[in-house]
């Protein structure tokens, strides 16, 4: 196994009353990546990552974690795992650090209150770690579970949906937060997401799986980058870049005008040259903006 592969798949089977859920799964999940784990609903993604947790057994194919296989080393490499597969669940009556307090007697975790307050600093709950936890909003609740998930510091992070059902603000407070673990903390960060935006965001690296089969894997900006994008340039002179780069002989098409931008489509490794283009041709480029990319690209297979 390769030393920098945390995570290996292979040829994993499943089926439930009949149904297939996983039809030979392979995946690979490298040391320091924030994996991107897409599909629709349906397409396997949680029963994935309930066998990365050892609650689901494949009926065909391995799984090997940290270089061990997981079938005959369960106990040794769940204690290095962290997972937040469920819609976290705390007493509301009582404060953040109280919960968490609580959580680690249960789980067996040796920790202090202050080791626990450091931990609320990271995720950004330092000034409510004695507030009860009924007051919080879903995307503060998410945060703690993401305490309960790194409290015993993992080095695999598993995350089903962790931006369900928050606001703009706690989706972009769980963007941040995933970045910090991933880049200082160190962990290996493993997400399942229907929000395709935030996964092109924050991973290097992703699977798309549809019907439990792999569709797609691999670096994401060379994912999304295979496909032609559609982009819409702010230009000072919108008409007369227009016909310029409709006469041009640049790998673009579907070169259009629409309420003063131009639109058209291209690979995303022309974008440099049509910008340069412009640029050399006199017009002033204001801004370039690429459609949803990896949206684009995921409903191709889905």
């Amino acid at each position: 196994m390769n030393p920098d592969c945390i995570v290996r798949v292979k040829g994993v089977c499943k089926t439930f009353n009949g149904i297939i859920a996983l039809n030979n799964l392979e995946m690979d999940v490298r040391k320091n990546d924030i994996y991107g784990f897409l599909g629709p609903n349906g397409s396997g993604k949680s029963t994935t990552l309930r066998m990365l947790l050892s609650l689901v057994k494949p009926e065909e194919g391995s799984i090997e974690i940290f270089g061990e296989d997981l079938a005959f080393n369960r106990a040794s490499i769940i204690r290095r795992i962290g997972a937040m597969v469920e819609k976290p669940a705390f007493y509301n009556r009582v404060s953040a650090l109280k919960n968490l307090e609580l959580l680690s007697v249960y789980s067996g975790v040796d920790t202090n209150s202050d080791q626990l307050l450091e931990l609320l600093n990271i995720v950004g709950l330092e000034q409510r770690a004695f507030s009860k936890v009924g007051s919080f909003s879903d995307g503060m609740k998410q945060r703690l579970g993401i305490i309960q998930a790194i409290m015993h510091k993992p080095e695999l992070l598993l995350l089903d949906e962790p931006f369900a059902g928050l606001d703009p603000q706690g989706v972009r407070d769980m963007r941040m937060l995933i970045k910090r673990l991933n880049t200082d903390k160190g962990m290996t960060i493993i997400i399942s997401s229907h929000q395709l935006d935030e996964i092109e965001s924050v991973a290097n690296r992703m699977i798309i799986i549809n019907k439990g089969s792999v569709v797609s894997e691999g670096n994401v900006n060379e994912i999304v980058s295979q496909g032609n994008l559609q982009i819409k340039i702010v230009v000072d002179f919108p008409k007369e870049a227009y016909s310029k780069l409709k006469a041009s002989r640049l790998p673009i098409k579907n070169v259009s005008l629409q309420d003063g931008l131009v639109i058209l489509n291209c690979a995303y490794d022309a974008i440099p040259y049509v910008n340069q283009y412009l640029q050399i041709s006199g017009f002033k480029v204001f801004g370039i903006r690429q459609d949803k990319a990896l949206e684009n690209y995921y409903l191709t297979f889905t």
